[in-house]
């Protein structure tokens, strides 16, 4: 197994597709060739039915026939004529007067139902008392067929009609049945009728009604295991067997042998032409087959070209790799042709070179930032001052000012130096809105000194959003903004509000001034570089990018302004440290 998936692995991409190629071709024609034989097998069955229905129209219109006989049957059976005088007959001498009558009626009513009788070989009552009426039609040999066989058959069945199947030089078809005395319910015997039909003329019948239907069947009934009818002497020998359909020949001809039995118990086979029907479907098969492989061929033609034609754009890119790879230099953005090109192959060789000119950025940036960290670490060797030395010296000023009794530089003393221990000191990340709006306050007692009365402070914050988490140094830089934005430059007194709400979806802390107002989309437009950032502007985006790096991108700044001022809606999650 192993050989096999490193001689996969080594294929050329060219072998690898034509191999898959051939392989999901050769699998589309064996599958198609066999699946040939659904569909012949669904026109068999097809066949089947259409032949099942004629044999069940050919069988229907037969069995019509002989229940007709037997409905006669049945009213020879109650005729209150032929019940009346059977009895007299057998109840009066013969040779009486009312005797001779009865008799006299009883061969005039045979007479009259004998002409019901279109397909009947011979139509006989026998009397109780032996009297025979006979009628003898066409075919009819003239003897006597009330054999004492078929009068007991007719007595077993006691009144119920019986068909008699029997053989010899030609199969003859009976139906008997003992006539009952029903008037006074005795059902005492009074004689039996025997009916003999022409079957063989009965199927030809409609026979002939299916040739003027287009349909010559070849067919055979048979009755009890018994050959009633063949129309041909070949299918005679044929078994009777199982209903459904099977394949055979006969005389060396291909035929589609289809058995039926009716409700009646006769049994039918048909034998249907099916050799021009085989020749047909091969042909149709060779037809196919032909097809297939000629798409086989086409399709092969056809995918080496486009095959080719993929395989060129990736050597195209195996290309690039190398020059990159000795050279370095990006790939320009300019002059491409696969710019506009938006399948898999353009998604390489955009992607490709994308990512050697952002490679090449990268270097760049990486420089510079090299360059930036030499700067900063001298900026540090020289700015290494200890803090607790500007404390102690912020705390001599205090000090010194309290002394001299000046209050107002005793405040903004101590509130510098807060401020600078909070910045300078504490090192976390997030803290909470209660610390952080303390040093915002600390921030507004130094600007209320410096203003006066040109700065007023209104705050109003929740006891429940105190307790929730914020990033470090977020308020302050805001309200610095809304000073910068708002009391340098007009002459009103101007207000800062900080309220502090609980939302359906977070905590909002909203720094609100009644200055001039700014643009509504200055954050969009400090991102897109629409609006070069300057002092405090840099300070909005780095809270807000700060905001969604602490929490996620659904929380931020808002900024909402017209005439009357701004607002600057930080929007945090409730979640409290």
């Amino acid at each position: 197994m192993q050989p096999l998936i490193r001689f996969w692995q080594n294929l050329r991409l060219r072998a690898k597709f034509l191999l898959i190629l051939l392989t999901g071709i050769a699998l589309i024609s064996v599958t198609s060739i066999a699946a040939l034989h659904i569909p012949l097998h669904a026109y068999d069955e097809e066949l089947y039915k259409s032949s099942s229905q004629m044999i069940t129209l050919f069988a229907e219109q037969i069995q019509n026939e002989l229940e007709n006989y037997e409905d006669i049957s049945f009213r020879i059976l109650t005729d209150k004529t032929l019940q009346e005088n059977l009895t007299m007959m057998r109840d009066t001498p013969p040779g009486t007067l009312k005797w001779i009558t009865a008799k006299s009626d009883v061969a005039d009513r045979v007479a009259y139902y004998s002409l019901w009788f279109s397909g009947a070989v011979c139509f006989q009552l026998k009397s109780a008392g032996g009297t025979i009426y006979s009628h003898f039609f066409e075919k009819s040999t003239g003897a006597d067929a009330l054999t004492p066989a078929r009068m007991e058959a007719a007595t077993e069945h006691r009144g119920r009609y019986v068909w008699l199947a029997e053989d010899g030089e030609q199969p003859r078809l009976f139906l008997v049945r003992e006539i009952r005395e029903i008037q006074d319910m005795s059902l005492d015997t009074l004689g039996v009728l025997l009916i003999e039909v022409d079957f063989p003329a009965l199927v030809e019948q409609y026979s002939r009604g299916m040739e003027k239907m287009g349909v010559e069947p070849l067919c055979a009934v048979y009755r009890d295991g018994l050959c009633l009818y063949a129309s041909d002497d070949g299918i005679r020998d044929i078994a009777v067997g199982a209903d459904g359909y099977t394949y055979m020949k006969l005389n060396g001809e291909e035929k589609l042998c289809v058995r039926y039995t009716a409700s009646n118990g006769m049994n039918y086979v048909i034998l249907v032409d099916y050799g021009n029907i085989r020749l047909t479907t091969a042909a149709a098969v060779s037809i196919m087959v032909l097809c297939i492989i000629g798409a086989t061929v086409l399709v092969l033609l056809i995918s080496t070209g486009l095959i080719n034609t993929i395989l060129s754009h990736l050597l195209v890119l195996l290309y690039k790799f190398d020059h990159f790879a000795i050279s370095g230099e990006p790939v320009s953005s300019d002059g491409t042709p696969y710019q506009h090109r938006y399948d898999e192959i353009g998604d390489l060789h955009r992607g490709f070179d994308w990512m050697t000119r952002e490679w090449n950025r990268l270097n760049q940036e990486k420089e510079e930032q090299q360059n930036l960290l030499q700067e900063k670490q001298i900026q540090q060797l020289r700015a290494q001052i200890r803090p607790h030395f500007l404390y102690n010296t912020l705390e001599s000023i205090y000090c010194l000012a309290r002394g001299a009794e000046d209050q107002r530089i005793a405040v903004m003393t101590s509130a510098l130096g807060k401020l600078l221990r909070a910045s300078l000191n504490d090192k976390r990340d997030i803290v909470t809105v209660k610390e952080d709006f303390e040093l915002a306050q600390k921030y507004l007692s130094i600007q209320q000194i410096r203003y006066g009365e040109r700065l007023r402070i209104e705050a109003a914050i929740d006891e429940g959003t105190l307790p929730c988490a914020i990033p470090a140094m977020t308020i302050q830089p805001l309200v610095e903004n809304a000073i910068h934005h708002a009391a340098e430059k007009m002459f009103d007194t101007c207000i800062i509000r900080i309220i502090g709400r609980e939302t359906a979806d977070g905590v909002d802390i909203t720094v609100q001034d009644n200055g001039p107002g700014m643009e509504d989309d200055i954050l969009e437009k400090l991102e897109s570089g629409a609006v070069q950032p300057e002092g405090l502007g840099i300070g909005m985006r780095n809270i807000h990018k700060r905001i969604q790096h602490a929490f996620s991108e659904q929380y931020g700044l808002r900024v909402k302004s017209d005439g009357n001022g701004t607002q600057v809606v930080i929007h945090l999650p409730p979640m409290r440290q």
